[in-house]
């Protein structure tokens, strides 16, 4: 049986994208800011190498989707300690759709003790 850690982890590491976007739901968080932390400057290193990247398209067939400028691109992280970080485009807000399942599932899981 998977830990409730362990799921947290997985989800954390499956959508790092949106995580903190529930923020609210899991509590309290504390930006980490040294510039020597090494998922910092991972997290910018990533954001560096795939923000040129012009592949695909918004979805259409979802007005909240097809409203949003393509040229955004954030990533935002949380560790399961609290800790969170993000680089690029993150105080953009936008509409999450299905990858809200994703929240839900964790805690659900959070609440079943799983």
């Amino acid at each position: 049986m998977t830990s409730t850690t362990e799921t947290q982890q997985r989800i954390v590491l499956a959508v790092p994208a949106l995580v903190v976007v529930a923020l609210p739901a899991i509590g309290a968080v504390r930006t980490a800011s040294a510039a020597d932390d090494p998922i910092r400057q991972s997290l910018e290193e990533a954001h560096k190498k795939f923000k040129g990247l012009k592949e695909g398209k918004n979805a259409d067939y979802i007005p909240a989707l097809a409203e949003v400028p393509s040229k955004l691109f954030g990533i935002s992280l949380v560790t399961v300690d609290g800790k969170a970080y993000d680089a690029g485009d993150v105080k953009s807000l936008f509409s999450i759709q299905s990858i809200s399942k994703v929240f839900t599932l964790a805690l659900v899981l959070q609440e079943s003790g799983e």
